[in-house]
């Protein structure tokens, strides 16, 4: 009978905590640090015409965070755009065109490179 109060003690303050939102303070009495809000690849990526296609389509060989790294010149996104034609099968030509109109003015070199966590470039960007 012990072990069925002792059950019904422990379930009865695992409901308690549930529906109070919070969790026992810690033995040691710290207050636990708050939680960073986690990353998200869309917050690189600003809103605009092309935005959801470079999102939805650059991820499928490499990571998609390599398309806003390391700004290019207009020059250099021209070059990688002409390089991506024959890859790019399942793009129609007018996506590609927005999708790397959208990444020349977005991430160029007269804007900052935006703050990405390294463990997402460490998952290999081809070389632009």
């Amino acid at each position: 009978m012990f072990r069925c109060v002792r059950f019904s003690l422990v379930i009865a303050g695992g409901y308690l905590l549930a529906c109070c939102g919070k969790s026992p303070a810690p033995e040691n009495g710290a207050v636990p640090a708050p939680t960073a809000e986690p990353f998200r690849i869309a917050s690189v990526f600003p809103p605009g015409p092309g935005q959801e296609k470079v999102l939805s389509s650059c991820g499928s060989c490499h990571s998609v965070v390599c398309a806003a790294s390391g700004q290019k010149s207009a020059e250099r996104w021209e070059s990688i755009k002409t390089g991506h034609m024959d890859k790019m099968t399942g793009v129609s030509v007018a996506d590609l065109n927005a999708m790397f109109r959208y990444l020349a003015a977005n991430f160029n070199d007269s804007k900052p490179e935006p703050k990405i966590p390294a463990e997402l470039m460490q998952q290999g960007c081809t070389p632009f």
